[in-house]
Formats: C-alpha cells, sequence, structure tokens
C-alpha cells in the first residue's frame, strides 16, 4: 500500500527556527492535525545543533561568535553537528507504520531504507552498521556527532557518513538528520578540538565529485518514494503548526535558558496545548 506524505521544502531559517519548525511538526501530528510529513531544509547561519542531554561548552561559543556560527539545542539526542554544507531532513510520522515494530531502532532503520535508496541514486552505496548501538569510539572528542557510528547511522567503506537523531511523543517520532555534502575539517577542529578525520566522511568524498544541494535534495525524495513505498504532496505548514513554531521560537529555541539549561518559559505548554 502507497501512503501520502506531506513534502515541505523549507527556506533557509535560523537554528531556532528551524528546531521550533521541526517540534510544532511533531506536536501538530500527534495531535491528528496533518499527515506524515517530510521536510528538507539549510541553515542560514550556518549552526551547531547540540544534543538534548549534552553540556554546552563542549562546543567552543566564542569560534562559533567569530566564524558566524549560530548555536542551538536539538529537542533530541545524540552528539553535536555542525550544519553548514548540507540539506538536512526531518521526518514526523507515527512510528506504528513501520513494518518491523515502532521502537526507536526499528524506525531509525526503517527510515535509513529512504536515505541509502536516495544516496545509491547518486553512486553511493551506504549501509547501517551491524552492531545495534555504539560500534566505534575512536576520538577523544566524543561530543561531535560524527566520530561516534551507532547502529542509526550510515557508513561507508567503515567510515560514518550520515548520522540521525529522534525525539518522541507517545508514538509519534520526530527524527532528523544530517549527511554532510562536503566537511571543512580546520573549521570542525576549531570548532571540536582534535578530531580523526578517517572516522568521518562526506558525500563529495565518497562520490568523487560535487553534488549540489538540489540535486541531493531530489535523491532523498525519490529514495523515500522507492524504499518506503511514499507518495508525497507538496505541502506547507499549517497555521496552527506556524502559530506553534513561534511560541517554540521565543519561549524555547531562541532563548539562552533553553540552550544552557534546558529551561523553557513557563506558560510554553499551556499555550501549546491551547493549540493542539
Amino acid at each position: 500500500m502507497v501512503m501520502r506524505w506531506r513534502l515541505i521544502r523549507s527556506p533557509a531559517l535560523s537554528g531556532a527556527w528551524n528546531m521550533a519548525i521541526d517540534e510544532a511538526m511533531l506536536l501538530a501530528h500527534a495531535a491528528g492535525l496533518t499527515p506524515p510529513t517530510f521536510r528538507l531544509y539549510s541553515w542560514s547561519p550556518p549552526a551547531v545543533s547540540l544534543g538534548l542531554l549534552q553540556p554546552a561548552d563542549v562546543v567552543n561559543e566564542p569560534v562559533c561568535r567569530q566564524l558566524g556560527i549560530d548555536l542551538v539545542r536539538r529537542p533530541s539526542g545524540g552528539g553535536a553537528v555542525l550544519h553548514q554544507h548540507e540539506v538536512t531532513y526531518a521526518v514526523v510520522a507515527d512510528g506504528r507504520l513501520c513494518p518491523d515494530g515502532s521502537s526507536v531502532l526499528a524506525t531509525y532503520r526503517w527510515l535509513a531504507r529512504g536515505l541509502m535508496e536516495g544516496l545509491k541514486l547518486l553512486g553511493i552505496d551506504a549501509t547501517l552498521p551491524e552492531s545495534l548501538w555504539e560500534t566505534k569510539t575512536p576520538s577523544r572528542s566524543l561530543s561531535f556527532c560524527f566520530v561516534r557510528l551507532t547502529g542509526a547511522d550510515l557508513e561507508v567503506g567503515g567510515k560514518k557518513l550520515g548520522g540521525s537523531a529522534q525525539a518522541r511523543r507517545r508514538f509519534f517520532l520526530l527524527q532528523h538528520g544530517c549527511i554532510p555534502l562536503r566537511l571543512e575539517n580546520e573549521i570542525l577542529a576549531r570548532l571540536f578540538g582534535s578530531l580523526h578525520l578517517d572516522t568521518f566522511t562526506s558525500v563529495e568524498l565518497v562520490a568523487g565529485r560535487r553534488v549540489s544541494p538540489d540535486e541531493f535534495a531530489e535523491a532523498l525524495v525519490r529514495g523515500f518514494e522507492r524504499a518506503l513505498k511514499v507518495q508525497f504532496h507538496e505541502g506547507e505548514l499549517t497555521e496552527a503548526e506556524l502559530q506553534a513554531a513561534r511560541l517554540l521560537m521565543e519561549g524555547k529555541y531562541g532563548t539562552r535558558e533553553w540552550l544552557l539549561a534546558r529551561k523553557v518559559a513557563p506558560n510554553l505548554r499551556e499555550e501549546l496545548n491551547a493549540l493542539f
């Protein structure tokens, strides 16, 4: 059976706005107001996103300011990621759609089929690690997401190519992830310290050519259509999602309180409940 999903192509936005929109989509879908959604977006300015539970000092914030790089905390776990030369994806869906069960790992691997099929269209044969969770911890700088390879990640030749992270609301999931088109290792070293560069790679290095953001985005769309039996229809955020994103921006993701201590505005939950 072919599933109908909404496809949203967002303009480049700040890290705080991107995270606010992702969570707003999750809340709207969990409330039964929207279909499963696949969103593609980029970041302006470039940003480092911290995992939900990471301390803010895992990244060099003064260097971020010097380089014009934003800093935001995600609603999902995992390590810090530099979002620079990439197209980020976000999926909101009911985990019970997954044919292998609604667990975190099962849904990671279900959605990975779409990612791998999309990469195959670019001539890249990516795989999932055989081990379920952590398989490599080769670097002292474990705050950086791409030095760790888990069962939810994509690898090529033993090197990490893509990482994903989830947030949950009952059975409903938000998964967002990134596959870098190219890397600037000097910037990564300034942000995170000494890194083992042989543990991760990029689309450009694996494909042996430049892949544009548009080409990459189209490959992901086609990959999800083929692998997950999805029929996309182009859509936009609903008014409720936009209102929720504004509330989340003002009371959560756009604040230093959330970035440094995971604190949100005291009335945020009540305001969101009024929408959903």
